[in-house]
């Protein structure tokens, strides 16, 4: 095995090297989530996110940060792709929080469509919710989530392909995507937007979360979350030490005191 793909395993925790299948394809899946958390604190405190392949990988394998979907995914598409999976990157609208009246959204997040026997699996360990396992790209695909979400796939006439969330009678669209091959310019232009522009979200907010083994607990801004089927227990961090003690403690990112301070929620 490679140096990269030695600290990869490692740092998911797994002893063996994953089958080129649909079963390794999920199982690197699982365990890429349950191990590097997502965090966008880098675009927040100012610095940008950079995407250069040994940065994330210093950066995510490190065992003290994690990284958001144009780092996440990129790194799962090198790991994949050194086990001997075909990857394609493909990038997304993210439509989950939109209201009716709002404008369409840019192509803010990167998924990854993975060949097996042919037929691709959409397959994202970089978004910010729950954990969907690699699901067919197909009209009516469906996947359950590990928090008894279904999550499915449609054709949309606009916009390609529209990931679901069906939970509890409510249908959530998630985010939308192309066949398109997302380029590499076309991956660092998105990401650049995503990570300086004053109208991303991701300069806005303080955002975190890390899957569980049967849900999501996150800390959006001074609020913390955990998330465990259809409840939630929600806590409020009131100042710079609670914070930086919970980022350690519940997500493994370890930031300094004026890294805490620097995030500008105090």
């Amino acid at each position: 095995m490679t140096v990269f793909l030695d600290r990869y395993l490692a740092r998911l925790g797994l002893s063996q090297r994953p089958s080129v299948d649909l079963a390794g394809l999920d199982a690197l899946l699982w365990a890429q989530r349950l191990a590097i958390p997502y965090d966008a604190l880098d675009a927040r405190l100012g610095r940008g996110v950079d995407i250069d392949p040994d940065a994330v990988a210093d950066k995510l394998l490190s065992g003290t940060r994690g990284g958001y979907c144009f780092e996440l995914n990129p790194l799962f598409a090198r790991g994949l792709a050194e086990l001997g999976f075909r990857v394609d990157p493909l990038l997304a609208r993210v439509w989950f929080r939109q209201q009716p009246d709002d404008p369409v959204p840019p192509r803010t997040h990167i998924v990854l469509a993975v060949w097996l026997d042919g037929e691709r699996w959409l397959a994202d360990a970089g978004f910010g919710g729950g954990h969907v396992p690699a699901m067919r790209i197909a009209d009516g695909a469906e996947a359950a989530g590990n928090d008894g979400a279904v999550h499915r796939l449609r054709r949309d006439d606009a916009f390609g392909w529209m990931l679901e969330r069906h939970f509890g009678g409510d249908i959530r669209p998630q985010y939308s995507f192309t066949d398109e091959l997302a380029q590499p310019s076309d991956i660092a232009m998105s990401n650049h937007w995503t990570a300086t522009s004053p109208e991303s979200r991701f300069i806005r907010n303080v955002l975190v979360s890390q899957v569980t083994r049967d849900g999501l607990k996150s800390l959006t801004n001074d609020q913390f979350s955990v998330q465990q089927g259809g409840d939630t227990q929600r806590m409020h961090v009131t100042g710079s030490g609670p914070l930086r003690t919970l980022l350690a403690e519940q997500f493994g990112v370890l930031l300094s005191d004026d890294e805490v301070v620097a995030l500008g929620l105090f």
